[in-house]
C-alpha cells in the first residue's frame, strides 16, 4: 500500500520537531500505551523507539496507533519490521483511525478460557447462549453464532437481560502462567497462554439488564460479535471488578513474559 502523503508528511514534521508520542495497542483486550519517539523518517517508513512491553505488543498486534494531544485523529499503522537490538518498529500504511478508538473509559479484559452470557432479549421466547469476547464493570462483547443470532430483535437499542456465569475459582484463586509463551510460536505472533480454572465446586451468577449498542458480522467465522451495555447492581458489579482486577493483572504478567523472552532473543 502507498503511504497516505499528508499523514506521512505529518509525521515527518513531527519528528522534524521531535515531537513525543504515544503508541496505543491492546492485548487481550487490554490498553496497553507508552510515550514513543520518532526516530527516523525514510521515503516509505516512520521508525519509533519505545519502552519494550509496547514493543512486544506490536510484535504480537502487528499494527499500532500514534497518538498526541495536538493531532486531531489517531493514526493507525501497519507494523513492516521490528529491531528488537535497537528497541525499533518500522511501521508504514498510515491512515486515520476509527473515532473511537483509544476512549474507551473502562477497562475491558479478555477471559482466559470460556466464560458464557445467557441472553433473554426482551419479546423473544428463546435464550441465547453467547461466550463473551470482552468484559467491563459496565458491559460486554459477546459472539453469538450466525445459526442462533436473532436477526429481527437483535438490534442497537434492543433490551436484553443477561446472566453472566464465573467460576469462583476465577475470582478468589490467583491463575497460574506457564513459562515460555514463544515455545510453538512458528509465526512469531503466537499467544501467551495461561491457565484459567474453567470449572469449580462453585459457579457465581451474575445477573443484569441491558441494553445492545452494536452489532457487527463476522463472516469469516459464521458469527456476529455483539456490543452490550450493561447495569449491574452494585454487589454484584463488586465480583466483576474483582474478576477483571485478577485478569489485568495475569494480563500483565503475560506480557511481561512476552517482552522478557523476545529480548533475551537478542543476546
Amino acid at each position: 500500500m502507498t503511504p497516505d502523503p499528508n499523514l506521512f508528511e505529518l509525521l515527518s514534521r513531527m519528528y522534524r520537531n521531535e515531537t513525543q508520542i504515544k503508541l496505543l495497542n491492546t492485548y487481550r483486550g487490554l490498553p496497553i500505551s507508552y510515550d514513543a519517539k520518532i526516530s527516523l523518517v525514510n521515503e516509505t517508513e516512520v521508525h519509533v523507539t519505545s519502552n519494550k512491553m509496547q514493543i512486544a505488543c506490536l510484535y504480537h498486534q502487528r499494527e499500532t496507533f500514534i497518538q498526541n494531544e495536538k493531532l486531531p485523529f489517531t493514526i493507525r499503522s501497519q507494523v513492516m519490521s521490528l529491531n528488537l537490538a535497537k528497541e525499533d518498529a518500522a511501521l508504514s500504511d498510515f491512515e486515520v483511525a476509527e473515532n473511537n478508538i483509544g476512549k474507551r473509559m473502562n477497562i475491558r479484559v479478555e477471559p482466559e478460557g470460556i466464560l458464557i452470557g445467557v441472553i433473554q432479549f426482551k419479546g423473544y421466547p428463546t435464550k441465547v447462549i453467547a461466550p463473551i469476547f470482552d468484559i467491563s464493570i459496565y458491559g460486554v462483547s459477546v459472539h453469538i453464532e450466525d445459526f442462533l443470532f436473532p436477526a429481527r430483535i437483535c438490534q442497537p437499542g434492543s433490551e436484553i437481560s443477561m446472566t453472566i456465569t464465573i467460576p469462583e475459582s476465577a475470582i478468589q484463586k490467583p491463575k497460574k502462567v506457564l513459562a515460555s509463551p514463544l515455545a510453538d510460536n512458528k509465526n512469531n505472533r503466537s499467544l501467551v497462554r495461561s491457565t484459567l480454572p474453567l470449572s469449580s465446586d462453585r459457579n457465581i451468577e451474575i445477573n443484569a439488564w441491558g441494553k445492545i449498542l452494536a452489532v457487527r458480522p463476522e463472516p469469516s467465522q459464521s458469527r456476529y460479535r455483539v456490543g452490550i451495555k450493561l447495569y449491574i447492581k452494585d454487589q454484584e458489579r463488586m465480583l466483576v471488578s474483582q474478576f477483571i482486577s485478577l485478569r489485568q493483572a495475569e494480563i500483565i504478567r503475560d506480557l511481561r513474559i512476552l517482552s522478557d523472552e523476545l529480548y533475551n532473543r537478542k543476546k
